[in-house]
C-alpha cells in the first residue's frame, strides 16, 4: 500500500524560501516575477523547435528532446515558485537534472 504524505504538496512546504518577497503582488502566487518569468521557458522551446528544425535533420532529433524538457523545467518551475510547496521544489530540481542528463547524453 503506498502511502503519501499530502502535506508535502501544501503551499509553503519547502524549505527554501531566498528568492523574493512572498504574495506581494497576488494572495495567490508566492513569488510572483519568478513565476511570471517561466513564461518564457514554455514560449521560446516550440519557436526554437521550428528554428533548429532543419539542425535537428542533420544531425538528429534529439535536441528536439531538450526543448521538450526545458518547457517542463518552465512549468515544474512556475509550479513551485507560485506555490512554494516540497514537491514543486522537487519536481523543478528533478526537471533540470533531466535536462543536463538529456544534453550530456546527446554529447557523448
Amino acid at each position: 500500500m503506498l502511502l503519501i504524505d499530502w502535506e508535502n504538496t501544501y503551499r509553503g512546504s519547502s524549505p527554501v524560501d531566498w528568492c523574493e518577497e512572498n504574495y506581494t503582488f497576488s494572495p495567490h502566487i508566492a513569488e510572483f516575477v519568478n513565476t511570471f518569468s517561466n513564461i518564457l521557458f514554455i514560449v521560446f522551446p516550440p519557436i526554437l523547435m521550428y528554428l533548429h528544425h532543419p539542425y535537428s535533420q542533420h544531425c538528429g532529433r534529439g535536441i528536439h528532446l531538450i526543448w521538450l524538457l526545458l518547457i517542463l523545467v518552465g512549468a515544474s518551475s512556475a509550479y513551485f515558485h507560485a506555490t512554494l510547496s516540497l514537491l514543486g521544489q522537487l519536481l523543478d530540481e528533478v526537471s533540470i537534472l533531466w535536462v543536463i542528463m538529456a544534453a550530456f547524453s546527446m554529447w557523448f
